[in-house]
């Protein structure tokens, strides 16, 4: 053979060892301990227990507890894992909700106590259904607080069941001209039962029916004809009202100041006081402030009061006191007896238990 082709003969064979190296017998790597998965490389074990990392668009945790082990490579599309990172347990949404304290999603920041600073018991002016929203600065998966239904933070006043409500008031409160004598506090009590809950009303004044949707009706309440807000401030403990330290109360006060045309500012003052002497009586009972129900009437006075009772309300849960308000001052004039007479009709007391349920349903226990 000459020298030329032996060259050439060798050639070739090296040209063949080299492309068998480059090929293998299983086609594309898989993603099975560190190959090449669609859209990055997994880490060698894989995801925790119950948990995964998926390769989106920034990537979402889930999982109970589901952790990527050291080495994990970044997922395809800019969602990184993170070396050791795990999810709370519950996991999170990326972009979404947390579902537990501390966990976080990709690319967005970990929440802090239940959502920054836990938001407030229910919300203020009248955000209704206990929602509570988280904390402002408080990020879950780098979008603002998610909204809890029934409080922050774990917080729930009933403290057991049944849960010990204090309507305390006016003749509202009382129920006066109302068919049964109850005013809201039947049709609350009803809509109550038809969910299973389980409540009871305190007070050391007694109107009613015996039974409502075939269950005994608790008929004590706080609710005195006639009264102001300094009246009902003087049932506060050590007197009447607190027989039984409630797990909720319902204030609905001020009525009867807008009829004797009382200042408006000063009501407001009064307001603030009654409810700083709720909170040291029971601190840590719900305390739900009504703006009260129209007069039927035009009246400068109630005007001016109502628009104040969102800050006095503000003034207290910016203080981390569970105190919020429900507005009752949007009920239709329809609902008001009128012709002189502030007090609602049998579907005007309906449409206020309405608004409280709304407030307190997601605490009240089975």
């Amino acid at each position: 053979m000459n020298r030329t082709a032996f060259v050439g003969q060798l050639v070739c064979l090296t040209l063949t060892l080299i492309l068998n190296a480059c090929s293998s017998d299983g086609g594309t790597p898989d993603a099975a301990n560190g190959g090449q998965g669609a859209g990055g490389l997994k880490a060698s074990g894989g995801a925790g227990s119950g948990g995964a990392t998926s390769v989106g668009n920034g990537g979402r945790s889930e999982g109970n507890g589901g952790m990527v082990s050291s080495g994990g490579a970044p997922s395809a599309s800019g969602g990184a894992t993170s070396s050791g990172g795990a999810t709370s347990s519950g996991g999170s949404d990326a972009g979404g909700r947390a579902n537990g304290a501390g966990g976080s999603a990709s690319g967005g920041a970990t929440s802090s106590t239940e959502g920054g600073s836990a938001g407030r018991a229910g919300g203020a002016a009248g955000r209704g259904q206990g929602g509570a929203s988280g904390g402002s600065g408080g990020q879950t998966g780098g979008n603002a607080g998610a909204t809890s239904t029934g409080g922050s933070g774990g917080y729930n006043p009933c403290k057991a069941s049944p849960c010990v409500i204090l309507p305390l008031g006016d003749s509202i409160t009382h129920g006066y001209n109302s068919t049964d004598d109850a005013g809201y506090r039947s049709p609350l009590f009803k809509l109550v039962v038809a969910a299973n809950q389980n409540v009871t009303f305190i007070g050391s004044k007694s109107n009613g029916p015996s039974t409502v949707s075939s269950k005994t009706f608790p008929k004590n309440h706080e609710g005195w004809d006639g009264i102001t807000i300094t009246g009902i401030t003087g049932k506060v403990p050590p007197d009447v009202a607190f027989s039984k330290t409630p797990h909720i109360v319902l204030l609905h006060i001020g009525t009867n100041d807008m009829t004797n045309k009382a200042d408006p500012t000063t009501a407001a003052k009064q307001l603030d006081t009654l409810i700083s002497n709720l909170v040291q009586a029971a601190p840590d009972a719900l305390v739900v402030v009504a703006k009260i129900v129209p007069l039927g009437y035009s009246d400068n006075n109630y005007s001016s009061y109502i628009s104040k009772i969102p800050d006095v309300v503000m003034s207290h849960s910016s203080k981390n006191q569970h105190v919020v308000m429900v507005d009752m001052s949007t009920l239709p004039t329809s609902d008001i007896r009128g012709s002189g007479n502030v007090h609602p009709t049998d579907k005007g007391y309906a449409d206020m238990a309405d608004l409280w349920y709304g407030v307190i349903k997601g605490y009240l226990p089975n």
